[in-house]
């Protein structure tokens, strides 16, 4: 059984573990700079697009929330430690397909007070 596969999932279906990102890498980059270094191609077979990116590709898990309430009718999502790319993963991507309105890039990131 391999360690890990590579994956091709669209950024949306990928979720933070982080509420809050600092606005930069710890190279120095800025978030907003790094999303226009982003670029798309033409996607092929059931990919509509794939974002050529400045960095190394994200690291996702698939995790099994027991959710005993049956609240979540899936309770199987994928998740990274990988917060600041995917965020510019999800603000480079085209919007996505069947949402009207509220179906934007996520907030920016913000700064935690002390």
């Amino acid at each position: 059984m391999p360690l890990y596969e590579e994956k091709m999932i669209c950024p949306l279906a990928v979720r933070f573990t982080q509420e809050h990102i600092r606005p930069i890498f710890q190279n120095g980059m800025e978030l907003e700079r790094t999303i226009s270094e982003i670029k798309t191609k033409p996607g092929s077979g059931s990919y509509d697009v794939i974002l050529d990116t400045p960095f190394h590709a994200i690291e996702i898990v698939r995790w099994h929330k027991r959710d005993l309430s049956a609240e979540e009718p899936e309770g199987m999502h994928w998740l990274t430690f990988d917060n600041r790319r995917l965020y510019c993963l999800q603000r480079a991507g085209p919007p996505p397909r069947g949402r009207g309105g509220g179906g934007g890039p996520p907030a920016p990131p913000t700064r935690r007070m002390r």
